[in-house]
């Protein structure tokens, strides 16, 4: 008889694995516009609300619906997207704010510390005038450190302490963006716009202004260049640095100077320093511009619309509201002599003629008590031998009534 076996058990059973439901589209969408929220604002936006409409629909569906932790995950980063970009704004805001003040003060001169000053150099006569002539540069560093001096005398014997006025001029012919240097001191040195007065009896200054260019070759180092020379002018606070430290070299290495007679003048470009000089120095007795630049802003107005051109020119906006002198009109409480020719091409005579209006009202508004406001206007001469042949000589006639 066959022996029988017991049965063999039964397999165990086999737990099936449910297959996972496929996440919903609406959670999905909710996470990319919580991850894209944080670069676009209106994104994190969508994904808040979406997110608070999934997961409102996992909670109300029995069982719950697929992708709530997706859900949640956008939901969160559209907040967090929506916080950050309030941040940003809110700093963009303060920044701005503070830009807009910042553009329309004064520059901080004071801060810049006073160069040390050389000796006197040796002074040649110019021929036929007898006035003398030397020049000094600075060994220092920093804005206004390695400036360059040029002194006129007038001619005679050594005049008493404190007995003669003093002119402080700047090279004319810059693009308002750059500074100029002065030309070495040889024979074939430009004399024209400083010259007139030392024969008329004053000591003169004449000083360079930080950020000149040099000769470039070819286009890409010409924009290094000008956008190097542009720091240079923009750290030496658009040439008021220089026109302070020439005030100061005058008043320590000059004792004929006459403290009490000191004016600032200048020609174009230049004319804009003296204004904006004038605008920071209380120890100016007066001003002088011949056809200068009221409103840089409105002079660059084209280069400004350019893209790009905050890589090349840091600040730029700020900068050349803060260095016109229509921004300063508040502050320019002194007698001014402003020169114009009405066929003037590069400094046009209606903005000439607009800036010396608003100067007139600000200083009515501000009842300024030293303002004095003189406007010479020529019908012709161009922009620059209605300077030489008419505006210095009654300039001249100007400081001696001043």
């Amino acid at each position: 008889m066959a022996k029988l076996y017991p049965p063999p058990p039964p397999p165990p059973p086999r737990h099936l694995r449910t297959p996972a439901k496929p996440s919903s589209t609406a959670a999905v969408i909710t996470l990319v516009f919580g991850i894209l929220g944080f670069c676009v604002p209106i994104l994190a936006i969508a994904a808040i609300i979406c997110g608070h409409i999934c997961v409102s629909d996992t909670t109300k569906t029995p069982g719950g619906r697929p992708g709530r932790g997706m859900a949640l995950g956008g939901l969160t980063l559209g907040y967090l997207g929506l916080i950050v970009w309030g941040i940003c704004i809110m700093v963009m805001v303060v920044s701005s704010k503070k830009s807009a003040a910042e553009s329309a003060s004064l520059f901080p001169v004071r801060q810049e510390p006073i160069p040390a000053f050389p000796a006197l150099p040796e002074f040649t006569t110019l021929e036929p005038s007898g006035v003398r002539v030397g020049q000094v540069r600075l060994q220092g560093s920093g804005p206004g450190g390695g400036m360059t001096l040029r002194v006129y005398l007038p001619a005679g014997e050594s005049p008493a302490k404190g007995s003669l006025p003093c002119v402080l001029t700047a090279p004319a012919g810059s693009n308002l963006l750059q500074g100029n240097g002065v030309e070495p001191l040889d024979e074939d040195a430009y004399h024209d716009e400083s010259l007139p007065y030392a024969e008329a009896g004053m000591v003169v200054v004449l000083y360079s202004i930080d950020g000149e260019t040099g000769e470039a070759e070819e286009e890409t180092e010409n924009v290094e260049a000008m956008s190097r020379a542009y720091e240079e002018f923009r750290a030496a606070q658009a040439g008021v640095v220089n026109g302070r430290n020439a005030l100061e070299f005058a008043l320590a290495r000059l004792p004929m100077v006459d403290r009490g007679r000191i004016y600032s003048a200048g020609h174009s470009s230049a004319g804009t320093l003296s204004l904006l000089l004038a605008a920071h120095e209380n120890r100016l007795k007066g001003c002088i511009a011949y056809a200068p630049c009221g409103d840089v802003s409105h002079f660059h107005k084209r280069l400004l619309s350019e893209s790009g051109l905050s890589l090349y020119f840091k600040d730029i906006r700020s900068f050349l509201k803060r260095s016109s002198p229509v921004t300063h009109l508040a502050s320019l409480d002194l007698p001014v002599f402003l020169f114009q020719s009405k066929d003037d091409t590069v400094a046009r005579y209606a903005e000439a003629q607009a800036f010396y209006q608003k100067a007139k009202q600000v200083a009515s508004e501000r009842a300024l008590p030293k303002s004095d406001l003189t406007f010479k206007v020529v019908p012709e001469g161009g922009h620059y031998d209605s300077m030489i042949e008419a505006g210095i000589p009654a300039a001249i006639d100007w400081i001696k009534e001043h």
